[in-house]
């Protein structure tokens, strides 16, 4: 497995999925009652980047990609990530990715399950801004994102409920968004991802994190 994406990814001299992206400087601010998730239960600074998932140009949907991380939230050097893309809202379409007109179009969800406070829980999220929202290249223009999302848990059959609210800010610079490694395995404080699938997440994400890397070297 990681060395297919490895491949591919140094293949493909980018991401294999969610190629394209921008990065933003954020802040996240707790909501409600206390979740059990330690990193969003604290105001902290974040990192963003919002993406497509298979880079189709921008006049065609493509499910849209809204991937954070808090970083130090378990210690130096211990990071919170989190992985959203674009989904259906019911309970049972939530694991599905569904495409969008722009990053506020649809709600996200993180389409695999996490354990959360003793419960299996999505999380999810919801752009704080008229549908469809921004596309990339709008993002891309521009100095900052006045974009919000609130972030949102649910039990698989559950309706969502407010964590906290990521605020984004200035735009980052290209070459800190391509080199943000972003990685769901990348968790902990209470939060702890579930299932088979998410088993097979860690070597493809390595694997394509080292593939990508290895190109970004060879053309640099």
């Amino acid at each position: 497995m990681k060395q297919l994406f490895k491949g591919l990814s140094r293949l493909r001299g980018k991401r294999i999925f969610h190629p394209f992206g921008v990065g933003f400087e954020a802040r996240l601010t707790p909501l409600g009652e206390p979740s059990g998730a330690v990193a969003f239960e604290r105001e902290a600074e974040a990192l963003v980047r919002l993406s497509r998932s298979f880079g189709l140009p921008e006049a065609l949907p493509d499910p849209c990609g809204l991937a954070f991380r808090i970083p130090d939230a378990h210690g130096p050097g211990r990071h919170q990530d989190l992985l959203l893309v674009t989904s259906a809202g019911p309970p049972g379409a939530r694991h599905t990715l569904m495409p969008s007109r722009g990053f506020a179009d649809r709600p996200y969800s993180s389409v695999l399950p996490y354990e959360l406070a003793g419960e299996t829980v999505l999380l999810g999220a919801r752009a704080l801004a008229p549908a469809p929202g921004p596309k990339l290249e709008d993002l891309d223009r521009g100095g900052r994102a006045e974009l919000d999302f609130e972030i949102v848990a649910a039990g698989i059959r559950g309706e969502w409920r407010p964590l906290a609210r990521l605020a984004l800010g200035g735009k980052l610079p290209s070459q800190q968004t391509e080199l943000l490694d972003l990685d769901p395995t990348n968790t902990g404080g209470g939060l702890e991802l579930v299932g088979l699938l998410n088993r097979l997440r860690a070597p493809a994400y390595g694997g394509s994190q080292e593939g990508r890397h290895a190109a970004y070297s060879a053309g640099s």
